[in-house]
C-alpha cells in the first residue's frame, strides 16, 4: 500500500509541475449505439433502410448493422463525455424523425422476440454486399441471435497534450519512441478497465433478460447483464484474448487471424480494443495508438440517448485515475479473478450484491475520490464517485435492479414499448429541428446541420461557428446565422458542394 501511494503521488506532483491538471479531464470521447428498429407489435422491423440516409460505405454517422433493421448511430469525436451524450441525443432525435408512423427504437440491449418467419428475414436483411463474405462468417459461427445483440461502445482517447508533455518531459528515456509510450499507456487503461470490469458490470449492466431461447435453460432469470456474461457478446470460451500484456495481445491476435480462427481482428470482441489507423494491428502499434474502444455497456433504457452523463464522468475519472494507478504484482492471476468476478456479477440476481463486493471495491473508490480532490477535479467527477458510492450501498439504485422491476410475466416487452412509444410521440412533439442544439443555434442551422448528417456531410459544431465538411472543402456558418432555402435545405447544401454528387449518397 504504501508503494502505491508513493506510485499516485509522484505521478500527480508530475501532473502538477507540468501544469497538465485541466488536461487529465480533457479526454475526447466519441459513442457507437446499435439499436433495433421495430415495429408497434414488437416484432422486428421490416421495412427498408432508409435510402434518406445516405450511402453506409461512407457515412460518418448513420450506419446499419448485421441486419439493415439493426441501426448504428456514431458520434463525432467530442471533447466531454456530456458534449457526446448530446450529440448523440441529437443523432436519435434525426432517426425517430424519419421513422414510419409503426416503427420505434427498442431500448434494450437483447433483441425482441424473434419467431422462425423473423429469423429468416433477419438472414436475409442485408444490403451491404461489401461485406457479405464477413456477415456469412459470422452468422454461420456465432449465430444471428449472437451478433444482434445491441449495445453502446464507447471511444476514448487522452488529450494528446497530456500524453505529448509526459513523454517529453519524464519519460523520453524509457521508450524508445512516443508511440511506445501511448501504447503502454493505453493498454494500462485497458488492462485496469478489465480488471474492474466487474464493477461497470454491477452498476450499468441491464440485459436482465432475453425474449427469445437464447440462453440455457436452467438459468434462472433475472440476471444482471446476460450481453456481458460469457453467454452474451462474447468470442467463443477457447478462444479468448489475453490482456497480460501489450506483446502477448498483439502476438495472439496475429496467430488467430493467421490461422484463420479470427477473419480478422474486428472479430475480437474483448471488452476493451486498441484502435488506430488501419486494420493491421502491427501498423496501428507501430504508429501509435489513437483511442480505446470499450464494449462491455448495455444500452441504457433508463436513458434517452442510451448512455447517461453520470456514466461518462465515471468512466473518465476511473480513466484517469488508471493513468497512475499501479497494476497488481500477480497480474495473470488479478485478471482470472477479475473474469470470475465479472461472470458471477453478471448472471447474478441484479436485486442483490456479491459477499465480496464491498472488500473488493473499497479501496478503489477511496482512491478516486482522493484523486479528484488532490487534482482539483470538477464537480461533476466528483458527483460520480458519489453516485457511484450510493450504488454500491444500495443495489437498488443499479440499472439492472431497476429494470428487473420491469419485467411481467418474465418478458420486458411491456416495457419496452411503452418507453419506445413515449418516446416516439416525445421527438415528434419537439419544438426544433435539433432540439439539444436549440439554446445556441437557429432554426435554420439546426436544419442545415439536420439535412447535413442525413446526407452523409461530416459536421463539426465549434464555439464561434458550424463548419460542413466534405474532403478538403469547408464550408462556415454562425451559429445564428438566418439561413433561407428556397429550393430547400438539400439544394442548399449541394449547391454548396456540388463535388457531393448522388454517388456520394446512394450504396
Amino acid at each position: 500500500m504504501i508503494q502505491v501511494v508513493v506510485m499516485v503521488e509522484k505521478f500527480l506532483q508530475a501532473v502538477k509541475d507540468l501544469d497538465l491538471t485541466e488536461k487529465l479531464f480533457q479526454g475526447f470521447f466519441g459513442l457507437e449505439v446499435e439499436e433495433h428498429r421495430i415495429t408497434t407489435d414488437g416484432k422486428i422491423s421490416r421495412y427498408p433502410y432508409p435510402t434518406e440516409f445516405g450511402s453506409r460505405r461512407t457515412h460518418p454517422y448513420l450506419q446499419s448493422d448485421f441486419t439493415d433493421s439493426m441501426l448504428e448511430l456514431v458520434t463525432e469525436p467530442t471533447k466531454g463525455g456530456r458534449e457526446t451524450v448530446k450529440n448523440l441525443r441529437m443523432l436519435q432525435q434525426i432517426v425517430q424523425s424519419y421513422l414510419h408512423e409503426d416503427e420505434r427504437i427498442w431500448p434494450f440491449s437483447m433483441p425482441p422476440h424473434l419467431d422462425e418467419d423473423d429469423l429468416k428475414f433477419a438472414h436475409d436483411d442485408f444490403t451491404r454486399p461489401w461485406f457479405q463474405d464477413y456477415r456469412d462468417y459470422l452468422e454461420k459461427k456465432y449465430g444471428i441471435e449472437h451478433e444482434i445483440i445491441a449495445g453502446t461502445h464507447i471511444n476514448y482517447s487522452l488529450n494528446e497534450k497530456l500524453l505529448k508533455t509526459l513523454y517529453e518531459k519524464i519519460m523520453y528515456d524509457k521508450y524508445e519512441t512516443y508511440a511506445a509510450f501511448k501504447n503502454v499507456t493505453y493498454f494500462k487503461l485497458a488492462q485496469n478497465f478489465v480488471l474492474y470490469r466487474w464493477l461497470f458490470t454491477y452498476l450499468y449492466g441491464a440485459s436482465p433478460l432475453s425474449e427469445n431461447k437464447y440462453a440455457p435453460d436452467e438459468l434462472d432469470y433475472p440476471v444482471r447483464s446476460l450481453r456481458n456474461s460469457n453467454l452474451g457478446y462474447s468470442n467463443h470460451p477457447g478462444e479468448k484474448i489475453t490482456y497480460e500484456s501489450l506483446e502477448s495481445q498483439a502476438a495472439q491476435l496475429e496467430k488467430y487471424v493467421a490461422d484463420g480462427t479470427f477473419y480478422s481482428i474486428h472479430e475480437f470482441y474483448g471488452p476493451v480494443r486498441m484502435k488506430g489507423k488501419g486494420d493491421d494491428f502491427k501498423r496501428i502499434l507501430n504508429e501509435g495508438v489513437s483511442y480505446l474502444e470499450f464494449r462491455a455497456f448495455d444500452l441504457d433504457p433508463l436513458s434517452r440517448a442510451g448512455v447517461s452523463d453520470d456514466t461518462l464522468d465515471f468512466l473518465e475519472i476511473f480513466l484517469a485515475y488508471s493513468i497512475c494507478a499501479p497494476l497488481p504484482d500477480d497480474l495473470p492471476a488479478a485478471l482470472a479473478d477479475a473474469d470470475k468476478k465479472n461472470q458471477e456479477m453478471a448472471l447474478g440476481n441484479p436485486n442483490e450484491r456479491p459477499e465480496w463486493l464491498r472488500k473488493s471495491v473499497g479501496p478503489l473508490i477511496n482512491n478516486m475520490a482522493a484523486f479528484a480532490e488532490a487534482m482539483n477535479a470538477p464537480k461533476k467527477y466528483t458527483t460520480a464517485i458519489i453516485i457511484t458510492a450510493k450504488r454500491l450501498k444500495n443495489v437498488k439504485l443499479t440499472l439492472g435492479s431497476q429494470l428487473a422491476a420491469r419485467i411481467e410475466d418474465d418478458s420486458l416487452v411491456t416495457y419496452g414499448l411503452k418507453v419506445a412509444n413515449d418516446r416516439y410521440l416525445k421527438q415528434r412533439t419537439l419544438a426544433h429541428p435539433i432540439q439539444v442544439l436549440s439554446d445556441k443555434y437557429s432554426d435554420s442551422v439546426q436544419q442545415l446541420i439536420k439535412e447535413a448528417i442525413v446526407m452523409g456531410i461530416r459536421v463539426r459544431m465549434l464555439s464561434d461557428h458550424v463548419e460542413l465538411i466534405v474532403n478538403e472543402h469547408h464550408e462556415s456558418f454562425e451559429p445564428e446565422a438566418m439561413l433561407e432555402f428556397p429550393r430547400g435545405v438539400r439544394d442548399f447544401i449541394e449547391g454548396k458542394f456540388p463535388e457531393f454528387t448522388m454517388d456520394h449518397q446512394k450504396d
